[in-house]
C-alpha cells in the first residue's frame, strides 16, 4: 500500500470520526433542548404554545407604518388540563427526540465507518430505525402540534380549527435514508455471499 493510499485512508477515517463526534454533540444539544422545554412546560404556568395562523392571517403594523401579515404566533397558557397538557408537552419534546435519534444514527455510522466496517449490523439497524422514525414523525409531529395548539386555544376560549398536515421535509429525509439503508443491506448481503465463496 502506497503512502498516498494510507494518507487518504487516514483522512477518510478522520472524517468518519468527526461524523461520530457531530452525532454525539447533536445528542448533547438535544438533551439541552429537552431540559429547556421541560423547564418551560412542567410548571404549567405561562406555557408557550406555537399557533399556526396561516389560515387566518392577521394584519400587523411594523414600526407603525409597514403592514405585514402574521402567520404564526405564540400564546402563553396556564393551568392546562391533563389532555391539553400532555399534548403540549409531547408536541414540544417529540421533534427534539426525533432529531436526537438522527444524531445517534450519525454517531453509530461514523463509528462503524471509522473502524472500516461499513456494513456493521448496528449501523444498519440505526439507519432502519431512524428512517422509520422520520417517516412516522412526519405525520405524528404536525398532528401533535395541531392538537396542542387547538387545546391551548380552547383553554383560553378561542376556537378555530388548525389544519392537519405532513412535514414533507421529514418524510423525504426518511425515504432517502430508507433508500440508503436498503442499498447498505444489499451490500452487506453481497459481502457475506462473497466471504462464503472464499
Amino acid at each position: 500500500m502506497t503512502t498516498t493510499m494510507i494518507k487518504r485512508l487516514n483522512d477518510y477515517r478522520q472524517n468518519f470520526e468527526v461524523m461520530a463526534l457531530a452525532g454525539g454533540l447533536g445528542v448533547l444539544a438535544g438533551l439541552g433542548f429537552i431540559v429547556r422545554d421541560l423547564v418551560r412546560i412542567l410548571p404549567n404556568r405561562d406555557v408557550p404554545v406555537p399557533v399556526d395562523l396561516a389560515d387566518v392571517p392577521h394584519e400587523v403594523l411594523l414600526g407603525g407604518t409597514a403592514a405585514a401579515q402574521a402567520t404564526e404566533a405564540v400564546i402563553r397558557v396556564s393551568e392546562l388540563g391533563p389532555v391539553p397538557y400532555t399534548a403540549v408537552l409531547t408536541a414540544a419534546l417529540l421533534p427534539t427526540l426525533v432529531l436526537m435519534l438522527v444524531a445517534v444514527c450519525f454517531a453509530v455510522l461514523g463509528r462503524s465507518f471509522a473502524s472500516g466496517d461499513f456494513f456493521a449490523p448496528g449501523g444498519l439497524r440505526a439507519m432502519k430505525v431512524t428512517s422509520i422514525t422520520l417517516v412516522f414523525g412526519s405525520v405524528v409531529i404536525p398532528t401533535l402540534q395541531v392538537m396542542a395548539a387547538n387545546s391551548a386555544l380552547a383553554s383560553v376560549g378561542v376556537h378555530f380549527g388548525q389544519r392537519m398536515g405532513t412535514d414533507w421535509v421529514l418524510f423525504a429525509a426518511g425515504i432517502l435514508l430508507g433508500t440508503v439503508w436498503y442499498a447498505f443491506r444489499r451490500g452487506a448481503r453481497l459481502e457475506r455471499d462473497t466471504e462464503g465463496l472464499v
